[in-house]
Order: C-alpha cells, then sequence, then structure tokens
C-alpha cells in the first residue's frame, strides 16, 4: 500500500529525516512514535507530497484520508450545516453519512455549533467526514492529543471497530503507547531523523526486553526485565518479599519505546 525508499529531507542544511527503507502493507495499522523534533511528521508530509525530498514514495491509492491535531471551522452555522457543506450532501438523504453519524454516536452534536462540543466530538465530527470519503490509507497526526482519558479512550475503542470493519490501512502518529497497544499491528518508533525501530509490538518486545517484565509501582524506570520463563517465579517471590505493587507484562508499547531509545537489545 505504501513503500518508502531513499527517503531525505532536509531543511536548509539540516537533514530532517532519512528513511532507507519502508512498506506498509494494505490494512496494517502503524504506530509511530518519537520525541517532539524527531520527524514523525515530517514522514507524513513526506508521503502525502506536502514539502519537497529526495527519493522514492510509492502510494497504491489515490483514496487518502488526513486528519491532523487540531481542526477549525466556522462558528456561525451548525455542525449539521457544516457537514452537509463540506460533503455536498443531506444527512437525512444520505444513508453512509447517517451511519457514520451513529457509530460515532455524534447525532446529539449536530444542532450545536462547533466552539461548543468537546474535543473528543470535534475529533469525532472530522473523522466522519474524512471517513466518509472512505479512504484506503489514512494518516492521523496526534489525532487524540488534548483529549482527557476517558473521551481518548472512547474513541479508540470507535476506531479500533471501524478500522477492522473496513480494512483500512493506517499511518498513526501519537505520544501515547495505549493508542499503539489498542490499535496498532506495528511499531515504528523515530528518533533524530532516523527510523531506529520497525516491527510488530510482541516482536519487538522480545528483542529489547526479554521473554516478559515485572514494573514496579507503575514506573517504567523501576522495571525488571525477564530473560527466560523459568526466571520469572523467583523474581516474583523477591518483588512479593520486598513489598513492591508490581504488575507483569509481555507487551507494553511504553517499555519497548523506552528500552529501544536506550538502544539496548535483550
Amino acid at each position: 500500500m505504501l513503500k518508502v525508499k531513499d527517503l531525505s529531507v532536509s531543511y536548509g542544511n539540516k537533514v530532517a529525516l532519512t528513511v532507507s527503507n519502508l512498506e506498509i502493507k494494505k490494512g496494517e495499522i502503524i504506530g509511530v512514535m518519537g520525541q517532539s523534533g524527531s520527524g514523525k511528521s515530517t514522514l507524513v508530509k513526506s508521503c502525502l507530497g506536502l514539502i519537497p525530498f529526495k527519493g522514492e514514495v510509492i502510494i497504491e491509492t489515490d483514496d487518502i484520508g488526513v486528519l491532523m491535531q487540531e481542526q477549525y471551522y466556522v462558528d456561525t452555522m451548525t455542525n449539521q450545516k457544516i457537514i452537509e457543506g463540506l460533503l455536498n450532501t443531506r444527512l437525512n438523504k444520505d444513508s453512509k453519512l447517517q451511519e457514520l453519524v451513529d457509530f460515532f454516536e455524534f447525532s446529539s452534536q449536530l444542532s450545536h455549533h462547533f466552539k461548543n462540543i468537546s474535543g473528543g466530538q470535534k475529533q469525532r465530527m472530522s473523522l466522519i467526514m474524512v471517513l466518509y470519503q472512505e479512504p484506503t490509507l489514512l494518516f492521523l497526526d496526534e489525532m487524540t492529543t488534548g483529549l482527557d482519558f476517558e473521551s481518548r479512550q472512547a474513541l479508540i475503542i470507535q476506531l479500533k471497530a471501524y478500522f477492522r470493519q473496513h480494512q483500512t490501512t493506517v499511518v498513526m502518529v501519537t505520544h501515547y503507547a495505549q493508542e499503539i497497544e489498542q490499535l496498532a499491528d506495528k511499531l515504528l518508533i523515530i528518533h533524530d531523523g532516523r527510523v531506529i525501530a520497525f516491527d510488530e509490538p510482541k516482536r519487538l518486545f522480545q528483542q529489547y526486553v526479554g521473554y516478559s517484565a515485572f514494573i514496579i509501582g507503575n514506573h517504567i524506570k523501576t522495571s525488571v526485565k525477564v530473560q527466560q520463563p523459568d526466571q520469572e517465579y523467583a523474581v516474583a517471590r523477591r518483588l512479593i518479599s520486598d513489598g513492591d505493587d508490581f504488575r507483569r507484562t509481555q507487551g507494553d508499547i511504553e517499555l519497548v519505546y523506552t528500552e529501544v531509545m536506550k538502544g539496548e537489545q535483550a
């Protein structure tokens, strides 16, 4: 669905991003993580042709959707009028639009003005209009930044159901490990303008963490990595004896990200 080869993006004399080879298959959901300024948004903009670059970007579809972090619409009309005007349709005569409104539970917001609805509802409204176009490839850039936990969680659940149902290929830039855990098939980590990891989260966990890990007090920095199954019992007994609160994991994305950034392999 999307292939990137020998990509290079520069801002003046500074190289902002290099990607030697990247392939995303149809129906895959890719979570992209990295520090601010690492090159995440530059990758998205390159794929969309919004900035100059060297190299090759091949997209096997013209049906592309994009949703950025913040959206702005006029406040002089209701949300329903905005949606109908931008999509050039009428809700009461368009079953596809009605299905999306129902799917994202947005009916109660149609009569409101955009400035008066919550951040989560604003993103739902934007998603309705993007997904109405039925994109086969969708770029989401920090879509849930600024939303509270409950709003973000509810939106993730809705998106997971939609993406699986429609086999949408998704490139999702996010700071939230939870979104990767719940939505993504693969994790792509960018650091200093370079792709330093790209694989299924489970495989990256095994490569950079080990068989499992015990996270003490819900703090990633105080985790204990376990390399072999027969080591778990002894580690758990020691933690219990020490009176530590802990949880066991075999796929915590935040832990994977932390270990990848350290450059340490198990």
